[in-house]
């Protein structure tokens, strides 16, 4: 059997593998954070109560101060959504956008509302701007599970009209859901 005939499945499928980018996310971010605030602390209690003796300098402990901030941020966000569930909500994309992360892998991001949510291509296929919709996604980190266009509660299709073409279109964006 197929995943792309059932949606069910399409959408179990779909949170599976954003569950697991989480856990790799995880994987990766805690032990380097561990390891720099490890060090950070060590060259703090070397600087502050040992002297300095074991080569560490100030320059050294602002700089491993904010590297483990910044990998601490990143390991307590994908933990966090370890042990929480996908939350659904619905608003309007009030933005569309996306980014090339590195040379191969391409990001997009859709603002629902005030929030901005990361997603790949298959989870924001049909969304344009404009469209109202009901989104999953995982609070800490913002990864969007899945994105469904839905009608506007009590405005209509005639009065959406935002983020389509000069002809209203069909509402189907650049890349199409199987």
């Amino acid at each position: 059997m197929s995943a792309y005939g059932d949606p069910e499945l399409e959408r179990e499928l779909k949170a599976r593998a954003v569950r697991a980018g989480i856990l790799r996310s995880a994987l990766l971010w805690v032990p380097v954070a561990a390891v720099t605030v490890g060090a950070f602390l060590f060259f703090l209690y070397d600087r502050t109560a040992g002297g300095g003796e074991r080569g560490s300098t100030w320059f050294l402990v602002v700089v491993l101060g904010f590297l483990a901030f910044l990998f601490g941020y990143q390991a307590v966000q994908s933990v966090l959504d370890l042990f929480a569930k996908p939350r659904v909500r619905q608003g309007r994309v009030t933005r569309m956008w996306s980014r090339r992360d590195s040379l191969v892998l391409k990001t997009y991001y859709v603002r629902v509302d005030r929030q901005i949510l990361r997603a790949d291509a298959h989870a924001v296929a049909g969304v344009r701007e404009g469209d109202w919709v009901e989104v999953t996604y995982y609070p800490h980190s913002a990864v969007l599970v899945w994105a469904e266009v839905l009608k506007e509660p009590g405005g209509g299709e005639e009065a959406r009209g935002q983020g389509r073409g000069p002809a209203g279109g069909s509402g189907r964006g650049p890349i199409e859901r199987r």
